[in-house]
């Protein structure tokens, strides 16, 4: 069922882990199946030059956010943007067709981390709306990027990013 290539970024996940110093983060995750992606990436002179990932999912998922970290290690940001999902299961020696959405989320969850770098000021700007500019960026580099994923945001999170106050004013934006 899995190539022997996918099974070796299962048992031994590359770059696996939260990058504290990340510049940003891209959150995905697929409803139907459950799997949840977190990107982190740290940029330097437009270079991915780290990556890490959090991974919540089947063997294909953590062996997808594997393969996709070593192929966008040292990439532009343009070159890394190009990654898809058919490069992340061609690179695993193939997916099972019920398995594809796994390669297609860890492309989505790299994409999204570069485009929230490269919009962290409008991004930020956007939180502002309803708190601090502190409370913004902690949650920026939670993740959470607009007040759309705010919304949808488990409390439970939001809570250990922000401050007391920061949370007070999210509660009541919430109950709008």
């Amino acid at each position: 069922m899995y190539s022997k290539k996918l099974m070796e970024h299962f048992l031994n996940p590359r770059n696996k882990g939260k990058l504290e110093d990340a510049d940003a983060v891209g959150r995905v995750g697929n409803p139907v199946c459950g799997d949840v992606m977190h990107i982190y990436i740290k940029v330097k002179d437009g270079r991915i030059e780290k990556i890490g990932w959090e991974t919540l999912g089947c063997a294909a998922a953590i062996a997808t956010s594997s393969m996709l970290s070593e192929l966008a290690k040292g990439k532009t940001l343009e070159e890394a943007m190009k990654i898809s999902k058919k490069d992340i299961a061609d690179a695993l020696e193939g997916l099972p067709p019920i398995k594809m959405h796994c390669s297609n989320l860890a492309a989505e969850g790299l994409h999204k981390a570069i485009e929230n770098y490269l919009h962290k000021g409008e991004k930020i700007k956007e939180l502002m709306k309803v708190m601090s500019k502190e409370d913004a960026e902690a949650l920026f580099k939670a993740g959470i990027t607009s007040l759309e994923e705010l919304k949808k945001a488990p409390m439970e999170e939001i809570a250990n990013a922000v401050s007391k106050e920061g949370l007070e004013k999210i509660r009541k934006f919430l109950k709008k």
